[in-house]
């Protein structure tokens, strides 16, 4: 009798996540209006949107008829068409130009936000959609720039970082060792973009692209027609930015590219994360960006804008790369009853 060895040579695989580079040029679809306010107030804007649940939580800021700014949060809804009847939940205390995601370090979820005693402040919460059940406000920042203003936060491994604009051409920043958080930044702060008012003006929000060591930030500028979205990259947050749209006529997004019909302005908003953490993460290869816009028609003093959420979608995302890749070959042993030396490899 002659023995068979069979050896069976498997190759080992390893799935890496697919991402996308950022495209070229943008280009986007628009929804319509989303949501109107609801009686007594005259505008839905600076909208944060987190994961939660499967669902979407979205806070934002308001404005009545008179001289008041205050703040709301919708009840989770699982997809943005059904933002208009989800309902929608004045908050006590303000938290003006919020922005909220969860600490996984310290399992809480933080609601940072303008204009509350400090140069921004925050709460902290164990049930984001309870409006009003958040904690006392404590200090994000006593940074002295006077127009300080749209703050957002995000974090690496090491350490959390907080930007903001200040209507003036500027965006800032500030840090903290990741495990000091929630905290104060204190009053340090660095100019890390400078130009002119119009071009650098607010609203900046910064994220992480999901499966690269890449970052990109968004700056609300003023234009011709409207406000748009200027956007920068870097390789870590607390490096040199690059500037990859930054025209109104190639903007990330604004009426050049935006598909929308309703509105010339996109404005304050955020893009809608795959993750609700301080990581800011989001998908290059299905970017969308919940934002403000307002009729063309409309006009008058800015508090009392008739602003109104609406949701781009990017239509020209670029080809996915990654995915499964072979790492190896283990090989197996497996002899049957007979004699003799002979091997015979099966691949599989």
């Amino acid at each position: 009798m002659m023995k068979i060895s069979v050896a069976v040579l498997a190759s080992a695989a390893v799935a890496t996540a697919q991402t996308c580079a950022l495209p070229s040029s943008y280009k986007w679809s628009s929804s319509g209006v989303l949501a109107t306010p609801k009686s007594g107030w005259v505008a839905l804007k600076d909208f944060t949107v987190a994961p939660y649940n499967g669902q979407h939580l979205v806070y934002a800021s308001t404005h009545d008829a008179g001289s008041n700014y205050g703040s709301m949060g919708f009840s989770p809804f699982s997809d943005f068409s059904q933002m208009a009847s989800a309902s929608q939940n004045a908050m006590s205390s303000g938290t003006v130009a919020p922005t909220l995601f969860y600490f996984a370090p310290k399992s809480i979820w933080v609601l940072a936000f303008q204009w509350g005693g400090t140069t921004f402040s925050y709460k902290t919460s164990t049930n984001p959609t309870n409006v009003n059940g958040w904690s006392s406000t404590q200090t994000l920042s006593t940074a002295s720039v006077s127009t300080a203003i749209d703050q957002t936060v995000i974090g690496d491994s090491s350490n959390m970082y907080l930007f903001f604009a200040g209507d003036n051409g500027n965006i800032y920043r500030s840090s903290m060792p990741i495990g000091n958080f929630p905290g104060s930044f204190g009053s340090s702060y660095t100019t890390i973009l400078s130009g002119a008012t119009n071009d650098l003006f607010e609203a900046v929000q910064v994220y992480k692209l999901k499966g690269q060591t890449k970052y990109l930030m968004l700056v609300e500028s003023i234009g011709s027609q409207g406000r748009y979205f200027r956007s920068y990259t870097a390789t870590s947050l607390g490096g040199s930015w690059t500037a990859d749209k930054t025209s109104e006529s190639d903007p990330f997004a604004g009426k050049a590219n935006s598909g929308a019909t309703w509105t010339n302005d996109i404005s304050h908003g955020e893009l809608v994360r795959s993750s609700s953490d301080q990581t800011m993460e989001v998908d290059p290869c299905n970017l969308r960006l919940l934002y403000q816009g307002r009729s063309p028609s409309s006009g008058g003093t800015y508090d009392l804008l008739p602003w109104r959420p609406g949701l781009l979608t990017l239509t020209n995302p670029t080809t996915p790369s990654g995915g499964t890749t072979t790492t190896g070959t283990t090989t197996t042993n497996k002899p049957t009853s007979s004699s003799g030396g002979c091997t015979v490899a099966i691949y599989g």
